[in-house]
């Protein structure tokens, strides 16, 4: 089959990211046979216009596959909400289609939150959830022979017209846990990877899948499975070193949920490419849980100098409370041995959860400025998922009644924390500098952010801030 795959994202803050899963998706379909075509939004100012131009081929294309990444930007209150845009791409796109038999197919990660729902929604034909290196080739290979859509793992579609979308169920984990070998490597070129390096500092690359913690808000283990599923150490160097040789990129992103568990496969990546000599830099999600400090050394030595260590709170209710597996302590340590190591590290905050207070705020806020980290990201409110504990939880206290509400951002704030905590943490961050709240002060200004990346910037922009010019200028007009 032809097929056109649209990566819908156009989201450039804090920067551009290269459509990761949308490239793994186009391989597997290329790799079963289907020559796949992509339309990049990311880049395309008259989405209208890129759509004539590339639908009116010939001869025309037998299904369109939509890749959507985020619903929102989960940040509060200052919430951007992305389906109206996604809803609106759908009739363009059907709209211009040379004829009514061509299916739009719905994917990516966004839409595997809630596909039933986003299904109706969005008003595409089939769709599928989870992971689509498997089941998106299937579904085009059912699509083509006629074959019955039942039997395609994560396959969205409506038995009857009229009738409400089912959702066939896959498995990811345990019983799939283990190895990644068998996945196909992104197709990266199909894209522009040099562009979202210029644009956005860097690139993204990925270790395992997976999740083994239970974190009241979290959607990887919804998404990815709730066991690690592991690349092998060296086919993750020799995609870095393909990228490095034919991209010339020494920026990487380790998207993976954690970076550092299992710690055997991290250090088994870091030595794999300490062995390589690259000569690259990367940062990564980390988790103070099971971190060590040999282990920090290693992935220094590697190209390690920044982590973004899931902290979530400093204070030790808060922390059993969402879920975290990990104390203080733990915490601190992790943020001595960065500190010791020259490693830059910025703590990732979630205020408002269930049981949280004024004096929980304030404990949090004074322990994580003691650690004296190079930035904090702190968001107020927490979105709230259907199908985590903190979606149960919300349900249970009648703040989420139909499933259908979960379309819209909606968070889980505690009562009586509106007006305080947006203020205290504006305050609070307001004397620090290196604090960046999302959802509460506007970002840096597009032209800023591009004059940073043109001037080759190649970190997260967060490492900016242990410069006094960068802390001044996110509170400038304050």
């Amino acid at each position: 089959m032809k097929i056109l795959l649209i990566s819908a994202n156009q989201e450039v803050f804090p920067d551009p990211v290269f459509p990761l899963g949308a490239s793994y998706v186009a391989e597997a379909a290329r790799a079963s046979g289907h020559d796949v075509r992509v339309l990049d939004l990311m880049f395309t100012p008259r989405i209208r216009d890129a759509l004539i131009r590339i639908l009116s081929e010939t001869p025309p294309f037998d299904a369109v596959a939509l890749s959507i990444r985020n619903l929102d930007n989960a940040a509060y209150p200052l919430t951007k909400n992305y389906l109206p845009s996604y809803i609106a791409l759908v009739q363009t796109v059907k709209s211009l289609l040379p004829s009514a038999g061509i299916p739009v197919i719905v994917g990516g990660s966004a839409f595997s939150l809630m596909p039933d729902l986003l299904l109706d929604a969005l008003g595409a034909d089939y769709g599928i959830s989870g992971e689509g290196e498997i089941g998106f080739p299937l579904l085009l290979d059912a699509l083509e022979k006629g074959r019955p859509l039942a039997c395609v793992p994560g396959a969205v579609f409506r038995p009857l017209p009229g009738a409400p979308p089912v959702v066939v169920p896959v498995s990811l984990s345990p019983e799939g846990a283990g190895s990644l070998s068998g996945y196909p490597r992104p197709a990266r070129t199909l894209f522009d990877p040099g562009r979202y390096v210029r644009r956005g500092g860097m690139t993204n690359i990925q270790t395992k899948r997976g999740c083994v913690f239970r974190c009241k808000y979290c959607t990887y283990p919804l998404l990815e499975g709730t066991s690690f599923r592991l690349r092998l150490p060296v086919d993750v160097a020799d995609e870095m070193e393909e990228l490095v040789r034919r991209d010339r990129i020494r920026s990487f992103f380790i998207v993976d949920s954690i970076f550092n568990l299992p710690p055997d496969h991290a250090e088994a990546v870091c030595d794999r490419l300490i062995e390589r000599n690259l000569r690259i830099r990367w940062s990564c999600y980390a988790t103070p849980a099971g971190m060590t400090y040999s282990l920090l050394e290693k992935m220094k030595a590697a190209g390690c100098d920044g982590i973004e260590l899931g902290t979530d709170s400093a204070e030790a209710g808060m922390l059993a409370g969402l879920g975290k597996s990990f104390s203080v302590e733990q915490m601190q340590n992790v943020s001595d041995w960065c500190r010791t190591l020259g490693i830059s590290i910025c703590h990732t905050l979630i205020f408002g959860g269930p049981g949280e207070t004024p004096r929980t705020v304030r404990e949090t806020c004074r322990a994580i400025a003691e650690t004296d980290p190079t930035a904090v990201v702190a968001m107020a409110g927490i979105r709230i998922y259907p199908g985590t504990p903190l979606g149960e939880i919300a349900e249970r206290l009648g703040r989420v009644t139909d499933r259908k509400q979960y379309l819209d951002p909606i968070f889980f704030l505690e009562t009586g924390l509106e007006s305080f905590l947006t203020e205290y943490l504006t305050s609070f961050a307001l004397e620090r500098g290196n604090w960046i709240l999302p959802g509460i002060v506007p970002s840096i200004e597009p032209t800023t952010q591009r004059l940073i990346r043109l001037l080759g910037y190649r970190r997260p922009l967060w490492h900016l801030l242990r410069f006094r010019l960068f802390k001044d200028r996110i509170y400038r007009d304050r």
